[in-house]
């Protein structure tokens, strides 16, 4: 990244102070307000169309973000966290400014290039995405577990629909025609209309723009999702006849 611009620097040069733009009273670890602290610091990239390089002031502390990258020192970071804070500002920038990518609270919504719409949760405090609508009741548990009595004894609520995806062609779809071999397939055991998605990436803001360009591209995630639909169908099926009565509960252990 670039040297730190400060507030005095994006005055001198015809910009907005970056903390005028940013409401601190809303909640930071919702997508839309999140993406504006980055793109308040990165004005003067978006007005030339240049990839963003100025990570925020102080901003960042009060969200749920890994604390190591809250600030840049240039004499200490290690490479891992010069390379994070740069995976974040790719993801950032393209979630600002792709016509495809829209959000609202903690959902993202994506337009694929074929028509189809895809949407998930940005779950930022657990490093996830997931299925969308999901994600404000379960931070809204813990943080009601979190003032109970003892609260420091219990094991923490796990977030169920990690991973998960919401597309458009709902429940029982059908593999789109455009799709190789596999196009106007039916899928069989699919009653849901979201999927399971892991995105590639050592850090979660890789993998987090791995899947965006995955849901944009609408190609390759549905070959995917149907080779796993067609493996979970083909597993059912050979269970149903080899235990026609049920599969035993020691069935892993034989």
């Amino acid at each position: 990244m670039n040297e730190q611009k400060d507030a005095a620097w994006f005055i001198e040069n015809g910009y907005a102070d970056p903390g005028g733009l940013i409401d601190l009273n809303a909640e930071l670890d919702e997508i839309g307000a999140f993406v504006e602290i980055f793109a308040a610091y990165n004005q003067h990239n978006t007005a030339a169309g240049t990839p963003w390089d100025n990570w925020p002031d102080w901003e960042l502390c009060l969200t749920s973000m890994d604390s190591d990258l809250h600030f840049v020192d240039p004499e200490r970071d290690p490479p891992e966290f010069i390379a994070k804070r740069e995976h974040w500002l790719t993801v950032m920038q393209l979630i600002y400014e792709h016509d495809a990518v829209s959000y609202d609270g903690y959902t993202i919504t994506i337009q694929g290039q074929h028509g189809h719409t895809f949407t998930f949760d940005f779950c930022l405090e657990i490093k996830a995405w997931g299925a969308p609508g999901t994600y404000a009741e379960h931070r809204a548990n813990l943080e009601a577990n979190a003032k109970k009595p003892k609260a420091w004894m219990w094991r923490r609520e796990l977030y169920c629909f990690e991973d998960q995806i919401g597309h458009s062609l709902g429940p029982y779809w059908h593999c789109p025609d455009y799709i190789p071999v596999y196009g106007g397939r039916r899928t069989i055991h699919t009653p849901d209309s979201s999927f399971c998605v892991s995105g590639k990436g050592d850090t979660f803001p890789l993998a987090l723009l791995s899947v965006i360009h995955l849901c944009i591209d609408d190609f390759h995630i549905w070959q995917i999702q149907y080779k796993e639909a067609e493996s979970t169908t083909e597993y059912i099926q050979k269970i149903e006849q080899e235990y026609p009565s049920g599969r035993p509960e020691d069935y892993y252990y034989l």
